[in-house]
């Protein structure tokens, strides 16, 4: 996926694993039984060169600390029904991936997930996530740290409602930015339960699959979404663009909703959604309406 966006990645959030290393591990080409032996033979901090190809996978645990680079197009698409993703990082673990899709995670529980992080940190870079449950589902500790930059989130989510493009059940904080999130399926584009969520610099699109949110933040925490563009559709399943509240305990610390782009079609849209007692900053935003009752700005 590299090069998919020319937006500028934020040099200074970038997660490093300490000590990581190219190592030369005799992965085969679409080769998911060797990729999957180099994956548990890998010494911790190590760095795996994946080549070019489709790689048939289903739940590989990560038992160690990895960074997986894609070497042109790779692809790990779910062989069958997954238990938690096709990538599970286990307890402690930090993962980074770089230029590799995922694709066709489905589980009996309806939250399969591209990627389930049950670990540390989590880098994501110019990675794209296509028809999962959960392009990514993190439910790991409260000091990791989330960044996703460069990615693409397509047609994700079951169509329930309880599944989304990325989900952060825990974390210090989530970092999205230059990443593009289209046909979210019913769900939210983005669900963060983390104590500092921003979000920046990307493009949500509602059209073709009745997303919910964009953004749905029910934990409080700081909040930042900035310079981003929103399509928000006629049918989208929830009038609000970003929510946020306290149904899930946490604390109000800060909200900015400013230098966004709206196209909104739905004819009775909010922009932000605030049921917290908390005054937002909300400034700068562009608006073109196009649904038939107009857009609001803020509903408490």
């Amino acid at each position: 996926m590299k090069g998919l966006l020319s937006a500028p990645i934020l040099a200074a959030s970038a997660m490093v694993i300490a000590g990581a290393l190219p190592v030369s591990a005799g992965v085969k080409p679409g080769d998911a039984a060797s990729l999957t032996r180099a994956i548990a033979d890998a010494e911790d901090g190590a760095r795996l060169v994946v080549p070019a190809g489709e790689y048939a996978l289903t739940d590989v645990k990560l038992p160690r600390s990895l960074t997986l680079v894609g070497e042109g197009a790779v692809v790990f698409r779910a062989a069958g029904p997954v238990e938690k993703g096709i990538l599970n990082p286990l307890e402690g673990v930090s993962l980074r991936v770089e230029n590799i899709s995922f694709r066709g995670a489905r589980s009996a529980d309806l939250n399969g997930a591209g990627i389930r992080h049950d670990g540390a940190d989590l880098t994501v870079i110019d990675c794209a996530f296509y028809e999962n449950e959960n392009g990514v589902l993190a439910t790991g500790v409260e000091t990791g740290r989330i960044r996703i930059s460069g990615s693409f989130f397509i047609g994700n989510g079951h169509g329930d409602g309880y599944s989304h493009g990325i989900y952060v059940v825990r974390a210090e904080s989530l970092t999205v930015e230059s990443s593009r999130f289209e046909a979210t399926r019913v769900g939210h584009h983005v669900k963060s339960l983390a104590r500092r969520t921003l979000i920046l610099g990307s493009h949500f699109d509602d059209t073709g699959g009745r997303t919910s949110y964009a953004l749905d933040v029910s934990a409080g925490g700081d909040v930042v979404f900035a310079g981003n563009t929103v399509v928000k559709s006629a049918d989208a399943d929830n009038a609000a663009i970003v929510n946020y509240d306290l149904s899930r305990g946490g604390a109000a610390l800060g909200l900015r909703v400013e230098s966004n782009q709206i196209v909104n079609r739905h004819p009775a849209a909010i922009l932000l959604r605030n049921r917290a007692r908390l005054a937002p900053v909300v400034k700068d935003n562009q608006i073109v309406n196009e649904g038939r009752g107009g857009l609001r700005l803020v509903v408490n």
